[in-house]
């Protein structure tokens, strides 16, 4: 699941909704991490964390970016790479932890 950013116009979209081997977010556009937190508080995606490495993603905004394709197979897809991610650590808040690609 690879989850866009595009900084200038602070949009949120999720690409490959059905790849849960892979979580983590791509940075589009000129910006910086200012830009960027805001643009994951305003879409509800979920919060910059300190350290500005991650965003913690709130996993009904997944759902949400996903739309159609969150169906009863994706729910279960989701469920499992969350209980993944919490095994290794990477669930905080609530949240699961996505790195950040890209510049910013």
């Amino acid at each position: 699941m690879l989850i866009v950013v595009h900084l200038p116009e602070r949009r949120v979209a999720l690409t490959e909704p059905a790849e849960f081997t892979r979580f983590s977010v791509e940075l589009r556009g000129e910006g910086d991490r200012a830009d960027l937190a805001e643009a994951v508080q305003a879409s509800g995606l979920g919060r910059l964390r300190e350290d500005g490495e991650h965003v913690v993603v709130d996993p009904a905004a997944l759902r949400a970016l996903a739309g159609p394709a969150a169906d009863e197979a994706w729910e279960a897809g989701l469920s499992g790479m969350i209980a993944y991610a919490a095994g290794k650590g990477w669930v905080e808040d609530g949240g699961v932890v996505a790195h950040i690609e890209g510049a910013a």
